[in-house]
């Protein structure tokens, strides 16, 4: 396995697998003598990386699974229901394994909605998060809304990562996604980790390490059934595999000198850190929103991420109670009177949040009858926290729990349930540098710290973000990225991040910003909700649209304010848009409800 932060090479050079080699003259016979081998050997291995490219890309005729050829790329019109007029549905056969030609091939999953203008730049390739999220639909169903934000001069290219969606070979250990949803039901896995009121209750805590002794079997044992029916499969899913299958296909799509143009949301920006870093070269137009901090996402045990990413979540739920008062019993079903005190609704719901833990609400009329748990009802809650525009019909949810029918919430956590597999285990636990195996006490003592201390949604993460148990994962990937994360890139990238996303906060943002140096450009957009997409803001996206056209950066320090709110605005408030700004907006609004799922 390569990792490269050991080697302290130029990662790009590795593209194909070849080698860079620099010969030095010398007076001496001796020395012209190893010279001239040098000098042979490298014109053979010169000959060989060249060969190997030609290899990849240029279809040298070695076939895989089903008579598919490396560098094959086939398209043709998407059908179905709700395609784009004019999508294109395909796929691109690609190395299973960059660093080995006899592995195979591996089929990647693509949609592309073409440019519209005549003046076209290339393509874009956009990611929508997870890991786990497919993003072919970006471009079959989103096209038109992503081009309309990225630029009319570009093409859009939707792909499944590795693992993903309809790309092979699939992430498939369970025999199928009711298999999977069997296994975890009702487990810790499932309906999240109740918490009782006293953090610094001893017995609160034994019942929190209990329940991590669990999650711990739990991860174990699916991670030996993955080990049992996919085998060293497993190992291709990898982050640093996907950044080589965007340069790879970029090279298919619009040729060797073509530069890589990516929009990537939450975990995209991982893959769009992986990129930049790995072909700093080769990078063009490149925005990440939503930013996760990929040193830490690649180093360190994901129990010890909270601490550092949880760091705008509170603030967010803050936010909610404040939006929500400000709308009044008419727009938010939580509140009970006009201009009433944001804290006066946050108590009412965080007092029925903690009463849960000592009694759950038995829900028989969900489409899966169950119980509301302290648990699920904090997942609830984080997840509506991500989407600020779901927060009129997550108020009329909790309210309904609250008053004793949680069916609506019940059956939205499970509908919310996008993994059908294991396939983000296989990104993040392939991506993750390998460990010392913690004790369920000191995963237990650094979640009480984060939840007394960084934000009381910190466990609830650990299992809408399903990233733990990496320390049992089954095999070693070809290639592990560690770094370095600060190359100067060919273009400088634009980094866009919430002042309130309760996923990845602002730190994240200026972190990398900060990494990458004059290689990059902060724009924060003054809002809550994960990633850019959650609240439309013209002027976020008329910086987006300047980037891409001709890679205007904005001004260092540009706030971006936002263009809607989350809660129904009254009538005398709202303001009013010229028909293109409309339009705008509208496309943000969809590009969201696909990447949020809605």
């Amino acid at each position: 396995m390569n990792d490269y932060y050991n080697w302290g090479v130029d990662a790009e050079k590795l593209r194909y697998n070849g080698a860079s080699y620099a010969l030095r003259k010398s007076s001496s016979s001796r020395t012209k003598w190893f010279g001239r081998a040098a000098l042979f050997i490298g014109f053979c291995l010169a000959c060989s990386t060249l060969l190997k490219r030609h290899y990849y890309v240029k279809k040298s005729g070695l076939e895989g699974q089903g008579g598919h050829i490396i560098g094959e790329l086939k398209w043709w019109a998407c059908n179905g229901e709700n395609m784009a007029p004019g999508a294109e549905c395909g796929y691109a056969i690609v190395p299973l394994d960059y660093f080995n030609a006899s592995a195979g091939i591996a089929k990647i999953a693509l949609g592309r909605y073409k440019a519209t203008s005549p003046s076209r730049k290339g393509s874009v390739f956009l990611n929508p998060g997870g890991p786990g999220g497919a993003g072919k639909s970006l471009a079959t169903i989103s096209g038109p809304s992503f081009q309309r934000l990225v630029g009319e001069e570009y093409d859009m290219i939707g792909f499944d990562p590795r693992g993903i969606g309809e790309t092979e070979p699939k992430t498939q250990c369970f025999p199928s996604p009711e298999a999977h949803a069997a296994f975890i039901a009702n487990t810790v896995l499932e309906r999240g980790y109740d918490v009782g009121p006293n953090l610094t209750d001893p017995l609160n805590r034994n019942h929190l390490v209990q329940l991590q002794r669990d999650a711990d079997s739990l991860w174990q044992t699916q991670f030996e059934i993955c080990a049992q029916t996919m085998g060293e499969r497993l190992k291709y899913m990898g982050t640093s595999t996907v950044a080589r299958d965007i340069d790879f296909i970029t090279t298919l799509l619009d040729g060797e000198d073509a530069l890589i143009n990516f929009y990537g949301l939450s975990y995209g920006t991982v893959i769009g850190q992986y990129l930049v870093n790995i072909f700093p070269r080769r990078v063009g137009r490149v925005v990440i929103d939503g930013v996760v901090d990929a040193i830490a996402w690649a180093t360190l045990p994901s129990y010890k991420w909270e601490r550092f990413w949880q760091t705008s979540t509170d603030t967010a739920y803050d936010m909610f109670m404040a939006a929500c008062a400000k709308a009044g019993p008419s727009g938010c079903a939580l509140a009970r009177k006009d201009d009433e005190d944001p804290a006066d609704i946050l108590a009412r719901v965080e007092s029925f949040v903690k009463e849960l833990y000592y009694k759950p609400l038995a829900v028989p009329n969900a489409t899966i009858p169950g119980i509301l748990t302290n648990g699920r009802a904090r997942l609830f809650l984080l997840g509506a926290l991500e989407s600020p525009s779901s927060w009129p019909g997550a108020a009329r949810a909790f309210n309904q729990a609250m008053s004793g029918d949680g069916a609506v919430v019940l059956n939205s956590l499970h509908n919310s349930q996008y993994l059908s597999d294991l396939e983000r285990s296989a990104v993040s636990c392939n991506d993750n540098k390998p460990f010392p195996a913690p004790t369920p006490e000191e995963v237990i003592d650094e979640q009480l710290y984060v939840l007394e201390h960084v934000s009381q949604f910190g466990l609830a993460v650990v299992v809408s973000e399903p990233d733990a148990g990496c320390q049992f994962w089954p095999v070693t990937p070809p290639e592990r990225f560690l770094g370095p994360w600060n190359h100067t890139l060919r273009n400088p990238i634009l980094i866009i991040s919430n002042t309130a996303d309760p996923a990845t906060p602002l730190v994240n943002g200026k972190l990398v910003h900060e990494t990458l140096g004059n290689s990059s450009r902060l724009l924060v957009q003054d809002s809550p909700g994960h990633c850019s997409l959650a609240l439309p803001s013209l002027c976020t996206v008329r910086a987006m649209r300047a980037f891409f056209a001709n890679g205007t950066l904005p001004q260092e320090g540009t706030v971006c304010s936002v263009d809607a709110s989350p809660f129904p605005q009254h009538a005398g408030s709202v303001e009013l848009y010229s028909a293109e700004d409309e339009e705008i907006l509208e496309s943000v609004r969809r590009a969201a409800d696909v990447v949020f799922g809605r």
